[in-house]
């Protein structure tokens, strides 16, 4: 599906791009400094979280309990992983420094690091549907010039 009156850039693409790479939606639509800010606000706000939590809360499953995947992990991890790229390339790393120390479950800076991640791929998620938006429906000129008017 190719955008109306852009014929040479697909809206599903943008969505694509700015799931794997947080920000490349909009580069891909052409918005630089938007592409350029969405990035590092996003992977920073990934970044933070992980170091506040002490690496340990991008996880699928918690090393504690075996293969038995505790439920609000996955919860947690769906909405990491909307951060695309950065959140699945540091999954592994969380994982690892998980299984080499324990988790103290109830620790405050624990939690805030897991909702900062979470609140990072939301971010994204918002982020993506925005530049597939842009693509799809993008303004004419008479809308333009009636919010200038305006």
């Amino acid at each position: 599906m190719t955008a109306p009156g852009r014929p040479d850039r697909s809206p599903f693409a943008a969505l694509v791009l700015g799931w794997i790479l947080p920000g490349a939606g909009h580069a891909y639509a052409g918005l630089w400094g938007k592409a350029a800010l969405f990035f590092v606000l996003i992977t920073a706000l990934l970044v933070a979280g992980l170091v506040i939590g002490r690496g340990t809360v991008i996880l699928v499953r918690a090393p504690s309990e075996g293969n038995e995947v505790r439920s609000e992990l996955r919860l947690w991890y769906a909405a990491q992983v909307c951060a695309g790229g950065p959140a699945i390339a540091l999954t592994p790393i969380s994982q690892y420094m998980a299984a080499e120390g324990t988790i103290d479950w109830a620790d405050p800076l624990h939690e805030m690091g897991t909702l900062y991640t979470a609140v990072a791929g939301f971010l994204n998620l918002l982020v993506m549907m925005d530049a597939y938006t842009r693509i799809a429906y993008p303004r004419r000129p008479q809308q333009e010039d009636q919010e200038e008017d305006a």
